[in-house]
């Protein structure tokens, strides 16, 4: 069948996967394509027009749109997707190795260390000098991290006053923040942000018998207390709080609605995430169980919905499974690693993303002897660079790799080898199953039944529930 704006014939295309769900008593038929994570339901009385080949038009169309089929000549849309970047805006800058803090899963391995091996004034003018000449960029994001950023506040701040009197002679707009654990907010700390517009973000893993199961002193005490203080002085100041990472471990896993309620109640938005298996985590285990993050995620989700709680990480699986926005550089490939972001250590040593600030395996080189943009030009951090799902055995063969992407420190971590899956990979294929499911209940919910749709269908409108 034909219709006036497009006026193609169609079939199926050989690489295109098939599952069925059933969702509040119907079943529908799921066709996806892996390798954009595309995807449209279908009913059985469609799915068996689709496998005759007698689909109508306007349905052939949505398919074809959505790269789920071909042309009889055997053409496919093609869409413009962003390119990933070839060079890093942002820089993760280790101002010091150091911690107040010896949390139990620390992918860093930081502790108590020398005030001597913090970064210094020469490292930081090559970064803010050598970011500011980097090709196709016009924005560059400066984070501040450790260990604890705020153990070498004069880092920070030489950095931020080097890069803003630095950045109008190349055209360039420059931004900074800094991720702490807030126990050393002080007056000192705030006409810092303030001066420079420092975004600050304040780790936590939920209340305080949660956030004490894992970010503990070296003694063994608990943080939590000198955390809040830290927030509540921000908050007296004006300072807003951008953002929480909460990290989801044993410790915590099974209270995700004490969790939800923490931060809601807090006003904090927080993205959790399961426990990076690096550093620490290697000795102590703290990684959620198969199944652990898939029924955490699940219960957070529906009471993030009905508090209102900003949970980051609802937004970026979502955006993942409806949309073909894939801005989220953990969660695609090839991932952000030596392309949207790099990590420098205090002495100069380079990495592809701040997760393998500890790794020297993945050094790519010191940006005192070499620049980086000489670095990403290595052959096996080229390859890195262009990692994707083809490289790695499970993924290559899972339905969702178009909306997917295994962590390369983590995965590098339990396996020793940066392509490998993600070790959550279960959980992440449950949670994408769980979020169709909730589009089609959602849908169903809003009425858009057989009469709807053929009152749709007379307008020229989509009711299918598939999102490329």
């Amino acid at each position: 069948m034909k219709t006036p704006w497009l006026t193609h014939q169609y079939k199926k295309l050989p690489s295109i996967k098939k599952f069925v769900l059933w969702v509040k008593g119907r079943k529908f038929h799921i066709l996806i394509n892996p390798s954009i994570g595309s995807w449209m339901a279908l009913s059985d009385k469609e799915f068996a027009k689709y496998e005759e080949g007698k689909l109508d038009s306007l349905m052939c169309e949505n398919l074809y749109l959505r790269q789920l089929n071909q042309t009889e000549e055997g053409k496919v849309v093609s869409f413009s997707f962003p390119k990933p970047a070839n060079y890093p805006s942002v820089v993760v800058i280790n101002v010091t190795l150091r911690c107040n803090l010896f949390c139990k899963y620390c992918f860093a391995e930081c502790g108590q260390g020398d005030k001597t091996n913090d970064m210094g004034k020469k490292v930081i003018k090559e970064i803010v000098d050598q970011m500011l000449q980097m090709p196709e960029t016009k924005k560059i994001t400066f984070e501040f991290q450790g260990g604890e950023p705020l153990l070498n506040p004069e880092a920070i701040e030489f950095c931020a006053q080097y890069a803003s009197k630095q950045a109008p002679k190349y055209g360039k707009i420059v931004s900074f923040r800094v991720e702490s654990n807030g126990i050393l907010i002080n007056q000192r700390i705030i006409r810092l942000l303030k001066r420079y517009n420092i975004k600050i973000g304040i780790s936590l893993d939920g209340p305080e018998k949660l956030t004490n199961g894992a970010r503990v002193y070296p003694n063994g005490k608990g943080a939590f207390q000198d955390i809040w203080r830290g927030i509540q002085l921000l908050r007296k100041n004006g300072v807003p709080i951008d953002g929480s990472v909460c990290t989801i471990g044993k410790h915590n896993v099974k209270h995700p609605k004490e969790i939800v309620d923490f931060f809601r109640k807090a006003h904090i938005g927080f993205k959790p995430r399961p426990v990076n298996i690096l550093g620490r985590e290697l000795k102590n285990n703290m990684a959620p169980n198969d199944n652990d993050w898939y029924r955490c995620f699940v219960k957070m989700y529906h009471r993030s919905k009905k508090t209102g709680a900003v949970n980051f990480s609802i937004h970026i699986f979502e955006e993942n499974v409806y949309t073909p926005i894939r801005d989220y550089i953990c969660l695609r490939y090839p991932c952000g690693a030596a392309r949207e972001i790099i990590s420098v250590n205090p002495n100069g040593d380079v990495f592809p993303c701040d997760g393998f600030k500890g790794v020297q395996e993945l050094k790519m080189g010191n940006i005192l002897e070499e620049p980086i943009v000489k670095m990403l030009q290595k052959p096996w951090v080229q390859k890195l660079r262009n990692r994707t799902a083809a490289d790695i055995p499970k993924c290559r063969e899972c339905l969702f790799r178009g909306m997917c992407c295994s962590c390369i420190y983590s995965c590098y971590g339990a396996f020793g080898n940066i392509y490998r899956e993600d070790p959550s990979h279960n959980d992440r294929y449950k949670i994408f199953i769980f979020l169709i499911k909730e589009w089609l209940k959602k849908n169903l919910k809003n009425g858009k039944d057989e009469k709807l749709k053929n009152t749709n269908k007379k307008r020229g409108v989509s009711t299918n529930y598939g999102r490329v």
